[in-house]
């Protein structure tokens, strides 16, 4: 995604969401096109420090009572190899330095994701990946690479400390990769989380299901 649809995508978010405060973004260089995935790999892998260093000065020089995290795509790579830094640089804060963080598509290796997700528990008071069957970037990436991804099933990727929760059913876009802003089920989802932090089976658009990796959610229709 390019700098200019990362903002407005950012802009349409904090009014979906209706952001009573600040509605920031970071949007690490990436080229936008399908052509250009393997540059933008090595461009996220060059930006993680700069993404540890924007959220942790965020979080300790925002003073906002709380910030919240969405990070999209291949954006999920950057942002999972950082959270252990970005937890010790937060360490001047008493308590956890964010409140929600929201995975949406991850384009993450699964062994990736699985390996190094503990952290999130560090940082946030509670963490929620968006995943889906439908996501047609997310299955050329796994193409791509002979491996499963993260935020595509099947498989359903369950892990400790993170919500799962399945947006297959929702009617989405032909690419089916921009749920987080377009599928209205999610966003009025991701409203309620933002609102009162409550986890998935306290949100009633939510329905129970099991996978071998565990429990999982996904919406109702």
């Amino acid at each position: 995604m390019k700098f200019k649809d990362a903002a407005i995508r950012a802009a349409q978010l904090g009014f979906d969401l209706k952001v009573s405060g600040a509605m920031a973004f970071y949007s690490w260089p990436s080229r936008g096109r399908l052509r250009s995935y393997l540059a933008d790999e090595a461009s996220i892998e060059a930006s993680e420090e700069f993404i540890a260093n924007y959220f942790s000065t965020l979080a300790i020089r925002s003073g906002a009572a709380k910030v919240h995290i969405i990070a999209h795509s291949m954006g999920n790579r950057g942002l999972i190899r950082t959270v252990d830094r970005i937890a010790a640089n937060a360490a001047a804060l008493s308590g956890k330095p964010f409140d929600q963080i929201v995975i949406a598509a991850a384009d993450v290796d699964r062994d990736v994701f699985e390996r190094l997700s503990a952290a999130y528990q560090q940082i946030a008071n509670r963490t929620t990946m968006y995943v889906c069957a439908k996501d047609k970037a997310v299955e050329a990436s796994r193409w791509l690479h002979s491996y499963d991804r993260a935020g595509l099933t099947p498989p359903v990727v369950v892990v400790p400390g993170v919500d799962t929760v399945s947006a297959s059913n929702l009617d989405l876009t032909r690419l089916g990769h921009g749920y987080i802003g377009e599928a209205k089920e999610l966003l009025a989802d991701m409203y309620d989380l933002f609102r009162d932090g409550k986890p998935p089976s306290k949100r009633f658009r939510l329905a129970k299901e099991t996978a071998p990796s565990g429990v999982y959610w996904k919406f109702l229709r």
